[in-house]
């Protein structure tokens, strides 16, 4: 009978003299014995479930499994599935299975799992406070809840401990102390234990003191503090003191708040004969974002490449997505900074691909490289359609209509698809000629670049070619840049700028040399100057003509060498026609260029092993948010910072507004 050619290892604890029982359809004792197939670990609650099989005619006496949790753990079960409990949720765990034949053993089958905690805590938790009592609100976890645990206190009082029911969504609070602040935490338990606690803050009053537009910022954030003049309508001499000695006065100011930690403003205002003081808290933080636990495969790092965060409608929350691997849609709130959602595709994949947000509907598009999908996900971080028609999808962000009912997506093969926004079904096809590197949509026409240099103009109604153009070549997945007069198309050729008319649809500048390597996105500044930046670690202003270079501006790391810094830079511009980008490779600076090509402020994140970008910045409410790519044992980090200043409503890549939807009209 023929043997198996692998080897055979003998399993500690078992008796050599035992003998075993084998079918004719089994190998004769000393020969190699088959290894388990089909090994999948799914993670649960502190748990992972293992399943495996084997091929018919192949009985084991039992299966030896083994992973490491601090120690070295071996268990042993006759059955092919097993429940592993007691993990610690957020760790990832390797697993191996043996066959184990009397006195043989297989070889080791491996597979890994995160435990990840169902036990989620309460959400929207509200604290509102009136004469002697705080009234707190919650949204209930969708899962199983057994009862609510509230404990509250104030620097005046003790700890103090409620036991709620679970189908309470709500609970009031008396007898409290007005014009104290009351801390209030909330904890969800399951039958596995507490959720983590959700907190809120409220000060009982007889009437309400003062208003915040946000009670959490980062460090110099304007936060606005209004005083409440009809709940004290005689009040007078109305002063804010904050930690840093500042003092400002009146009904309404705004300061952001130099330090980080939690900090305090004091509000005194004069009330009959006397001054009457509140103390304010708020908590500061470094940055608005700084988020890096990303979903990978294994040991794998995660980040951003070649993707840009962009906005929802309202500017309430900023989309970003993951490259390695691991493909996943985040959601984080631009406020409190933390992460809403995350939505990870079934099919495994890469990303090299901006995403777009529809401006109407408010629906995030975005597709996967491997895979070649592309994923059509709702506000809420629901799946709502997926379209398989498309190659690869490492090309040009996606454009939208205006009315948000057709969504156009151009793939790595050179197709171009016009695409139904509320189902996904395709309207229509066209052949590009090569990779897409850049969309456009201005009203009836849909403008494609090709990497080859190919620029077509499609009617969007049905993807009939209404003309061409023909650059040298183009960047790839760079976009396109739109001057103020909304006629004036801007597009980098490798290491040359080019522009055209879309209006006349006739080549204005056909390649005005400017760079040693590529080029990538471009921005206009509403002086029209024309900020681009690329591989040869320059960052470059052209005037709005192309006939020359303004200025000019090379970037080195530390140790004073030069870098490949700005491919897939993705920069921004401000209202007052400064430059924000980043440089790419490890070293990273993000700089704030003055107009002049002075640097008005620069700054580094993290250390220089992990923080790599090549996934772009955008730019909203003096928040700079910036996302790097990683590197091999690091994830790459999502960063908002404060800046101050005012975002242009200018054309880059992701075109003039925030969502990046690639429509000019």
């Amino acid at each position: 009978m023929k043997k198996l050619l692998f080897s055979i290892l003998a399993v500690a604890g078992i008796s050599l003299s035992a003998t075993s029982c084998w079918d004719e359809n089994i190998p004769e004792a000393g020969a190699a014995r088959h290894q388990v197939t089909d090994l999948k670990a799914v993670p649960g609650d502190e748990e992972a479930q293992l399943s495996w099989s084997m091929p018919e005619g192949w009985n084991p006496t039992e299966y030896l499994i083994t992973y490491t949790d601090g120690d070295k753990i071996s268990l042993r079960t006759s059955e092919k599935s097993y429940l592993i409990t007691g993990l610690t949720n957020g760790e990832t765990y390797t697993f191996e299975v043996q066959a184990v034949y009397g006195d043989l053993i297989s070889g080791a089958v491996s597979a890994a799992a995160k435990p990840t905690t169902s036990r989620f805590a309460v959400t929207d938790l509200a604290a509102e406070g009136s004469a002697n009592m705080v009234i707190l609100t919650w949204t209930k976890p969708s899962t199983n809840v057994t009862s609510y645990t509230l404990t509250y206190s104030s620097d005046n009082t003790a700890a103090q401990e409620i036991s709620i029911e679970a189908d309470k969504e709500s609970y009031t609070i008396d007898e409290l102390e007005n014009d104290v602040i009351y801390t209030f935490s909330l904890v969800a338990n399951y039958a596995k234990g507490p959720s983590e606690p959700a907190v809120a803050k409220a000060m009982p009053a007889l009437a309400v003191p003062y208003f915040l537009d946000r009670t959490t910022a980062a460090v110099n954030q304007p936060v606005k503090f209004t005083f409440n003049t009809e709940g004290y309508p005689s009040a007078t001499n109305i002063r804010w003191t904050f930690p840093d000695g500042k003092i400002l006065t009146g009904t309404e100011v705004s300061y952001g708040i130099p330090s980080s930690g939690t900090q305090h403003v004091t509000l005194t205002v004069h009330l009959g004969d006397k001054d009457k003081s509140w103390n304010i808290e708020l908590q500061i933080r470094d940055y608005v974002v700084n988020y890096i636990d990303w979903e990978c495969v294994g040991a794998n790092y995660n980040g951003f490449k070649g993707s840009c965060p962009v906005f929802s409608p309202d500017g309430k929350t900023v989309y970003n997505i993951t490259f390695n691997k691991t493909t996943c849609l985040y959601a984080f709130n631009v406020e409190t900074g933390e992460k809403i959602w995350v939505y990870e595709p079934s099919a495994a994949s890469g990303s090299y691909n901006p995403l777009t947000v529809n401006p109407v509907t408010g629906d995030i598009y975005f597709g996967t490289t491997t895979a070649g999908q592309f994923y059509c996900v709702n506000a809420k971080g629901d799946l709502k359609w997926k379209f398989d028609g498309a190659g690869s999808m490492k090309s040009a962000a996606p454009a939208v209509n205006k009315d948000g009912s057709v969504v156009f997506i151009g793939d790595g093969a050179g197709n171009i698809f016009a695409l139904d926004a509320a189902s996904g079904a395709k309207k229509w096809q066209a052949a590009l000629g090569s990779a897409t590197a850049g969309l456009l949509v201005n009203g009836n026409e849909l403008v494609a670049g090709a990497v080859n240099g190919t620029v077509t103009f499609y009617n969007t109604a049905d993807g009939t070619v209404i003309s061409s153009l023909k650059f040298p070549c183009m960047t790839d997945i760079t976009g396109f840049a739109v001057g103020n007069d909304k006629r004036t198309v801007y597009l980098p050729a490798k290491t040359a700028m080019c522009s055209f008319d879309l209006e006349t649809r006739a080549i204005l500048v056909e390649s005005l040399s400017v760079a040693d390597n590529n080029l990538y996105e471009p921005v206009v500044a509403p002086n029209g100057n024309v900020y681009v930046a690329g591989k040869d670690n320059c960052v470059y202003c052209l005037d709005k003509d192309l006939t020359r270079v303004v200025w000019k501006y090379q970037h080195t790391d530390s140790a004073g060498k030069v870098v490949n810094a700005f491919n897939y830079s993705h920069p921004c511009v401000d209202t007052e026609n400064h430059l924000y980008i980043t440089s790419g490779q490890a070293g990273n600076v993000s700089y704030i260029f003055n107009p002049d090509g002075t640097i008005k402020e620069s700054w580094t994140y993290g250390s220089s092993k992990n923080q790599k970008q090549m996934g772009g910045n955008n730019y909203l409410n003096g928040v700079l948010y910036s996302a790097f790519v990683g590197n091999t044992g690091d994830n790459g980090a999502f960063y908002g910072k404060y800046v101050g200043g005012e975002r242009a409503n200018t054309w880059s890549t992701h075109g003039g507004d925030i969502c990046g939807s690639c429509c000019l009209k």
